[in-house]
């Protein structure tokens, strides 16, 4: 197996157990227990790590090596500022552009969540509306620079998905999404999402750890 491929391959790992909190944040990354983990040597290893520290998620200490992140209100404010500004653009686009056939995956696939909302098994159920959304919009640029702060972003949705009822106001949220793209209304589909995003940013920050009223998130 190729370096290049090898590294790839240990890093998407570890993003993978990052962004489904397999590894928790604040976790120290030691490289020979990794390796051993990964049954890897320590060099792709290193070089994943290298990777993950240049996207955002890994810090380097003094004296103590790599460590994961541990969100901050003030990162998560940053991030989903940059996030909202770039969907909100896309969505409107979206509203115009998307394609009849698009729409109908989209509302089957809402349809098909419905009776899992109970259930709580939604963690992926925004996932398809996001990503349509960007393919829609007909906008390489605009979704190769979403893709940067993609990781971050599900990184820190995935954590406010953790609190309570946020996955069923998420899935009312993106039904919201989906039927104003249906009316094909950018001013209508621009409010839902920026609402979405603005009422998952006001979760996160109550999980952590700064107190919040409906609405404080908004100006971010």
């Amino acid at each position: 197996m190729g370096r290049t491929i090898l590294r790839d391959g240990v890093y998407e790992r570890l993003l993978a157990e990052i962004l489904d909190g397999r590894i928790a944040p604040g976790s120290n990354l030691r490289e020979e227990r990794l390796a051993a983990d990964l049954d890897v040597s320590r060099t792709p290893v290193r070089e994943a790590l290298r990777k993950l520290a240049e996207e955002g998620f890994v810090e380097y200490l003094p004296h103590r090596g790599a460590k994961l992140l541990m969100p901050t209100p003030a990162l998560a404010r940053e991030i989903f500022q940059i996030r909202e500004a770039l969907e909100a653009v896309a969505v409107r686009e979206a509203a115009v552009r998307i394609s009849a056939a698009r729409l109908l995956l989209l509302r089957d696939h809402m349809e098909m969540l419905r009776p899992r909302v109970a259930a709580g098994d939604l963690s992926d159920a925004g996932d398809l509306v996001h990503e349509e959304i960007f393919a829609a919009c007909q906008n390489r640029r605009l979704e190769q620079i979403m893709q940067v702060f993609g990781g971050q972003v599900k990184w820190l949705q995935n954590l406010a998905s953790q609190l309570p009822d946020r996955l069923q106001h998420a899935f009312r949220e993106h039904d919201s999404i989906v039927t104003a793209l249906e009316s094909r209304d950018p001013e209508w589909a621009e409010s839902a999402l920026r609402a979405h995003i603005r009422n998952t940013l006001h979760d996160l920050l109550i999980g952590l750890g700064e107190p919040q009223q409906r609405g404080n998130s908004a100006a971010v």
